[in-house]
């Protein structure tokens, strides 16, 4: 499909859904087709390490671990105590910080005791963008939003990628599903507003006329595929500039969205509500089917801020991916063409250091909601002392003759329910876990 066919078919609806948050000209989803529901991917960055033993891998304060300070004293009572939550025809003790996730455990998949393999950010954070074994920081292949953006029929979107606060890599695929990056989430209202909303007619014309006909320096002594993204790039930014959509990322003009999300300042972009409102915008407009953002920052909580602020900037952001997973589900109620990822770095010491807080940890923990899985807890960490240990990939429970699992079982895992090669991420699927 060509880019102006695409624009003719988004523009059929337009006039719609976002009436009812007095937006009237603004229409969910902007594909046109009747029932064909696109697959949807997101990717949720808590960046800093947090601390699994507040919520993802959390242990009984009364069977008093040998290797863990659960440091239960020192934290707010509403933190303290873990519960066990039933889901996937299993039990699983939870920790407090996931609380708000409670109404969405049925399309929760836990992966605990991920070997991450560094203890460095730069390390972790490369790892968890394309779930592959990264070059020293040095990220090695295709963000994994990037994939998913190219197992959909992506000419059917202006915006078929996009990042919030984080890098995309495009090594392998079309130049059409190279990642739009916003610095912010805010990002998004400048990006879609007309220049000729701040400038005297001439003037907008002038500069439009200017853009149509500019020459890119990449055109003609480089090879085809950066002339190419560049013309796909510039199509996109007119047709989305004609759109007017920039009033859509307005959360101030949408009071039950503000509600809804919990935001109190929609200027704040670290806000996660802010974050989330706006992933879900892009998806609900239809602009988009791949989003990767960092939701929620802060967690690098080596002094006694962990006993403060851990928990609180945990469940602040557990509780913007509980909204984002219910405005998901209103058209995709059992995510089945939804994949929602939630992972950090890595995880936090299972002992207190000598500032009152924790350091690094490499036995992480990572969620999954929809994506074509099963559900239920796969792997596990030990529990005296939250080390790695072995796992049944097959059953997912620990075994001395499995292996420790790694973030490329998760990616390769997630790929191959897309119907995607995975040959880069050099292990086998879970494929027992996939629906």
């Amino acid at each position: 499909m060509s880019l102006r066919t695409t624009r003719r078919s988004l523009l059929v609806g337009i006039p719609a859904t976002l009436a009812a948050a007095g937006l009237g000209r603004y229409a969910r989803p902007l594909y046109a087709e009747p029932g064909d529901t696109p697959h949807r991917f997101v990717s949720l960055y808590f960046n800093g390490a947090w601390d699994v033993l507040l919520g993802l891998d959390p242990r009984d304060p009364g069977s008093n671990p040998t290797g863990i300070d659960l440091g239960t004293d020192r934290l707010p009572a509403a933190f303290r105590t873990p519960t066990p939550w039933s889901f996937a025809g299993q039990e699983a003790l939870i920790g407090p910080t996931m609380d708000p996730l409670f109404e969405h455990r049925d399309v929760m998949t836990l992966f605990r005791g991920v070997n991450m393999n560094t203890v460095a950010h730069p390390t972790g954070r490369a790892y968890v963008n394309t779930w592959l074994p990264p070059a020293g920081v040095v990220p090695k292949g295709d963000s994994l939003g990037t994939r998913m953006a190219a197992a959909t029929n992506y000419d059917d979107f202006l915006l078929p990628n996009v990042s919030i606060g984080v890098p995309s890599f495009n090594l392998s695929y079309s130049p059409a599903v190279t990642g739009i990056g916003l610095g912010r989430a805010t990002d998004a209202t400048d990006l879609l507003q007309p220049l000729g909303d701040s400038l005297d007619l001439e003037t907008a014309a002038l500069l439009a006329d200017a853009r149509d006909a500019s020459r890119s320096c990449v055109g003609a002594g480089h090879s085809n595929p950066p002339s190419v993204a560049v013309e796909i790039a510039r199509e996109r930014v007119q047709q989305l500039l004609g759109m007017d959509l920039g009033p859509a990322f307005d959360f101030d003009l949408d009071e039950a969205l503000l509600t809804r999300y919990g935001i109190e300042n929609a200027a704040v972009s670290t806000d996660p509500g802010v974050v989330a409102a706006t992933i879900w915008r892009l998806l609900d407009l239809g602009l988009t089917t791949s989003v990767t953002a960092q939701l929620q920052r802060g967690l690098d909580t080596h002094d006694n801020r962990w006993e403060t602020d851990q928990p609180q900037l945990q469940q602040e952001g557990f509780a913007a991916v509980a909204t984002l997973l219910a405005d998901l589900r209103t058209t995709d109620p059992n995510l089945e063409n939804t994949t929602v990822v939630v992972h950090s770095e890595f995880a936090r010491t299972p002992t207190i250091n000598g500032r009152g807080g924790r350091d690094h940890w490499f036995a992480n923990s990572i969620l999954v909601f929809g994506g074509g899985l099963t559900g239920g807890v796969f792997g596990a960490s030990v529990p005296d002392t939250l080390g790695l240990t072995n796992v049944d990939l097959d059953s997912g429970l620990p075994s001395e003759d499995g292996e420790v699992i790694r973030p490329e079982h998760i990616g390769a895992t997630l790929a191959h329910a897309r119907g995607l090669e995975i040959d880069e991420f050099r292990v086998d699927p879970l494929t027992n876990w996939i629906a």
